[in-house]
């Protein structure tokens, strides 16, 4: 597992506090639950800077190899006995994750404060919100912190657990509220049946703490916090909130929609603000497959309605009559190119497919080639023409065809605006940079894997269509540069 936290800022952001939200086991692991968790964050804190620190906090339905084959292995002899090998496994697995939750708080304000100097060095406080393991990392912060008082220059504002997977004594919190320059607040919650399985332990989430501020939340079940972020704070009066005095229980605004072409505004909203050019782009790379319809020229739901169809299973999708979301076939397509272990360095959607573009040029072209490897992908892909770059997409898309096996693939030299290739201002080009480290120095059994890849590539359905497709899109993300697309 990655021992670092993924800093991410929000966008709207301003102040000279920042407050971090940590989420608990079986949240922020993948790209659409970041996405999520995002979105909870209510307006009335963007006055503040907002970070998430997102942990690899694992999930309760993801079984590693070993133990998949052990609970596959018994439920063949007894289907009973399967399913308690089951539970007793994800019982193993909370406990390794309650247990990494604690050694991952040592870590966090050394990890924040070196994120804050580099990123935004004029905050002046930061004020601490842990969800339910997410509470255990932020007590496990603070008590390390009381041992080691002269460790770093952060202040520590108010302090806010949220259904708190962890114990947390009296004392305890006495001195840590001696030591912050604000409150500690517990909300929690005696209808929180979840904290019943965190075994061995009376959790903060389930009752109330002497010496912190007691927010009640009768009828709060555990994943209550993060979709009623908003009425929490301001029940607590948390000192990063200023949302003025609406009544407790006005719902959020949101925006709802049965159809998931429309609600995928990921993929949607982006085709849709992208200039024709780029779009129709999309649209060839699309038509390309056999799978897609011809129809899609002129319509952008019909574009983004195929370009769902393409990803998972064909058969699946025409039960259910819908394809997959954006992020989802992202993550297909990183599993196929063997990233999932890179994807904690992505924090937006816009990295990830930085990440997964380049694996897909190096795994075509080799790490020599300048979209791949050591190369930073955004610097070099901001400094080509447009023309230039779609014809390296091109390139990479007749490289996954089965008739490059009977041919040499080669990409096409670079037509850059410039002689030298400029480096990209913006932030993401630094991240991707350090994502992509992994990449460098193959060796040949890597190349054979590569070739089996796009091999893979070549003969499943849509992925030879979705890949470059991807690789537009990456490019119109990038270009649109629009905040709430990224």
């Amino acid at each position: 597992m990655n021992p670092k936290f993924k800093f991410h800022t929000l966008p709207r952001r301003s102040g000279e506090v920042a407050n971090v939200f940590i989420h608990g086991y079986s949240a922020g692991h993948d790209m659409e639950d970041r996405c999520a968790l995002r979105k909870c964050i209510p307006s009335s804190l963007h006055n503040c800077i907002n970070i998430f620190a997102f942990w690899p906090s694992g999930h309760w339905s993801q079984f590693d190899n070993m133990s998949s084959g052990r609970v596959s292995a018994i439920a063949r002899l007894n289907v009973l006995a399967g399913a308690a090998a089951a539970v007793a496994d994800r019982a193993i697995h909370f406990n390794t994750s309650r247990n990494r939750a604690t050694e991952m708080g040592k870590t966090l304000l050394q990890q924040l404060e070196r994120y804050l100097f580099q990123h935004h060095p004029y905050i002046s406080r930061v004020n601490l919100v842990g969800h339910s393991l997410g509470g255990r990392v932020v007590v496990s912060a603070l008590l390390d912190w009381m041992k080691n008082p002269s460790d770093g220059k952060l202040e520590i504002g108010d302090v806010l657990l949220m259904a708190a997977a962890t114990e947390l004594s009296g004392t305890d919190a006495l001195a840590i509220g001696k030591r912050i320059k604000g409150d500690i607040y517990n909300a929690r919650s005696s209808d929180d049946h979840i904290l019943l399985f965190n075994l061995g332990e009376s959790s903060a989430g389930r009752h109330e703490v002497e010496n912190c501020v007691d927010v009640p939340m009768p009828g709060f079940g555990h994943t209550d916090y993060w979709p009623q972020l908003e009425q929490v704070l301001r029940k607590s009066g948390f000192h990063g909130y200023q949302g003025g005095i609406p009544a407790l229980n006005q719902p959020l605004p949101t925006v709802k929609t049965s159809d998931p072409v429309f609600a995928d505004h990921l993929l949607y909203d982006l085709l849709e603000l992208t200039s024709g050019r780029i779009r129709n782009q999309v649209v060839k790379h699309v038509r390309s497959s056999s799978w897609a319809s011809l129809e899609i020229e002129n319509s952008v739901y019909l574009l983004t309605k195929e370009f769902q169809l393409l990803g998972g299973h064909c058969l699946v999708n025409l039960a259910r009559g819908r394809g997959l979301k954006y992020v989802q076939i992202l993550l297909m397509l990183a599993e196929h190119y063997d990233l999932v272990s890179e994807l904690h360095d992505c924090a937006q959607v816009i990295e990830m497919e930085a990440l997964l573009i380049s694996k897909c040029f190096q795994s075509s072209f080799g790490e020599g080639h300048v979209l791949g490897a050591r190369m930073d992908i955004v610097a070099q892909m901001d400094a080509m023409t447009e023309k230039g770059y779609f014809e390296q997409v091109d390139a990479l898309a007749t490289s996954l065809t089965m008739a490059s096996y009977f041919s040499t693939s080669e990409a096409p030299k670079p037509d850059y605006r410039t002689t030298t290739p400029a480096r990209a201002s913006k932030e993401l080009s630094l991240i991707s940079a350090s994502a992509l480290s992994t990449f460098a120095d193959l060796i040949p059994t890597q190349r054979i894997k590569s070739a089996v890849t796009n091999l893979k590539s070549a003969v499943k359905p849509g992925y030879s269509a979705l890949i470059p497709a991807v690789a537009i899109l990456f490019y119109a993300r990038f270009k649109l540069d629009n905040e709430g697309l990224l």
